[in-house]
């Protein structure tokens, strides 16, 4: 019996020993969870830049992993603009078709990209190539109010996932866990803006739409966050409209920046991964409450590459090496260090004259030996979208360029010059937009100025022109057939070292001389 009863009182003692352990567990839940998001906007380069001292997709995926060790629970996010433009985009793939964002694709997936909305240069590529580079990505993409314009009508863009059609979903949600089993949603919608139209695209009102994911999503999870693409006084606006949502992770603008409207912070990174933000965010599931804290990291020089990252980089970079150097150029090749950022932003060079435009320009001038008056390209033909900082190499004059294009020297009337300024001008804010050397507008008396001297439509001007400006395609007023061309004088050999063959070489050729 004495056995009996201690048989019993043991199977007593354990049966009470798994009822609490049953409830410890269960009560290991503290209400409190935290989260990490690296965001970055507007990579469009993969390998480091500035002779290697910033940026580089293995920083960012080192960054990423030192987040990793503290949290497990990290999400990295790009809010749009990486497929294009990029140099390496327009070098050739195999005999049919050119990369074409394949390499930025095939990097974001080794450096751990968890979630991306489209930017406006998503579409810069063909809808084919879109589709292609969806279906390689590994990572999740939202659109909230941009959609794909079909024979079938309009409908989401897809990805082909194994043989299965899956849309792009308006809205997405993360749902985390933490190692006490503390639970959380974190919801993020998107909105991107309308700045390049293409027939097969539907751009539906970013903010309204934007607004109504954001209404939805406060029913469904405990956080809702932005992920968009817009100039940042539309995201201020899309702020003042959804005052729950914390936080608004924007891109389109490539200078880092802080803004607060009311509760809600506005953040956006450098352009290219010079810079990237971590945001904390801690919730607690017993009050509700959200706290955040965001952190500026400059991914610069005290941040190491990533070896296996560095690994992929290097296969799309040699890759780029081997067809730079057959057209002549040696990308590594150091031509310069400039005090001030060389401009190449869209929004700058297709609205005003900027420093980077005037060297392309200037360059061209001095390409031809003897003398001319003046020099033009479209704003079009630079297509960085970026300022080049620090040490400029080839290679960033390649990138400024990247579809390089013939120069020629056309005289032409003065009546006809005129003509081609006026039409530019009233191009503001497009790729037809001029570029100038040697030219001055007068915006109180529209008149214009050639070397400090007043332009005489009666004169006859040598003026120095991108090929591309005499398709008529940008300028319809300028054109091979136009009235008033007298001459046009072009190269007549196909030397790689000839200035006159590629503008990326006149530039490389006159800033050496410099």
């Amino acid at each position: 019996m004495k056995s009996l009863k201690i048989i019993i009182l043991a199977s007593l003692a354990f049966i009470f020993s798994c009822t609490g352990s049953k409830k410890s567990v269960q009560s290991k839940d503290d209400g409190k969870i935290e989260v990490i998001i690296l965001q970055v906007n507007d990579v469009y380069e993969i390998a480091p830049l500035e002779a290697g001292k910033v940026g580089g997709m293995a920083r960012l995926a080192e960054l990423r992993n030192q987040l990793l060790a503290e949290n497990p629970n990290i999400l990295t996010v790009l809010a749009g603009d990486f497929l294009n433009p990029s140099v390496i985009a327009t070098l050739p793939f195999d005999d049919k078709e050119k990369i074409k964002g394949r390499h930025m694709v095939d990097v974001m997936n080794h450096t751990g990209i968890d979630l991306v909305c489209f930017g406006n240069h998503e579409f810069d590529i063909k809808e084919h190539e879109l589709q292609q580079r969806i279906n390689e990505s590994q990572f999740q993409w939202i659109s909230t109010n941009v959609f794909h314009k079909t024979e079938e009508g309009v409908q989401p863009f897809y990805k082909m996932k194994d043989g299965v059609k899956e849309n792009i979903p308006k809205t997405w949600t993360w749902e985390v866990t933490d190692t006490d089993g503390t639970k959380m949603k974190i919801g993020f919608f998107t909105a991107c803006i309308d700045s390049n139209p293409k027939d097969w695209v539907v751009y539906e009102y970013a903010i309204p739409k934007a607004f109504d994911a954001y209404r939805q999503l406060t029913n469904e999870t405990d956080v809702v966050l932005g992920l968009t693409h817009l100039d940042i006084e539309d995201d201020m606006e899309l702020a003042e409209m959804t005052p729950e949502a914390p936080l608004i992770m924007g891109g389109h603008d490539h200078d880092n920046m802080i803004h607060k409207v009311d509760n809600v912070v506005i953040t956006k990174a450098d352009a290219n991964a010079k810079s990237a933000y971590v945001h904390r965010i801690k919730h607690n599931t017993k009050n509700g409450k959200t706290t955040l804290s965001h952190k500026l990291v400059a991914l610069n020089e005290n941040i190491e590459l990533d070896t296996e990252v560095s690994k992929v980089v290097k296969k799309w970079t040699d890759l780029a090496d081997e067809k730079f150097e057959a057209l002549g150029f040696n990308p590594n090749d150091i031509l310069i260090e400039v005090d001030e950022p060389l401009d190449g932003r869209e929004k700058s060079v297709r609205n005003k004259q900027t420093n980077l435009g005037h060297l392309v320009t200037e360059a061209m001038s001095e390409a031809f030996e003897d003398k001319n008056d003046c020099s033009i390209v479209n704003s079009g033909s630079i297509r960085l979208d970026d300022q080049l900082s620090g040490t400029i190499s080839q290679l960033d004059i390649i990138r400024a360029l990247p579809y390089g294009g013939k120069i020629a020297k056309v005289e032409m009337t003065g009546k006809l010059l005129k003509k081609v300024l006026d039409e530019g001008l009233s191009k503001k804010g497009k790729g037809a937009y001029l570029q100038w050397d040697k030219i001055e507008h007068n915006k109180q008396s529209n008149s214009w100025t050639v070397n400090n001297v007043p332009l005489n439509p009666e004169k006859e001007y040598a003026v120095i022109v991108s090929e591309y400006l005499l398709l008529g395609i940008d300028i319809k007023s300028l054109s091979r057939e136009s009235e008033g061309i007298i001459k046009i004088t072009e190269s007549d050999n196909d030397d790689p070292n000839n200035p006159l063959n590629d503008v990326r070489t006149a530039i490389v050729q006159y800033v050496k001389s410099r």
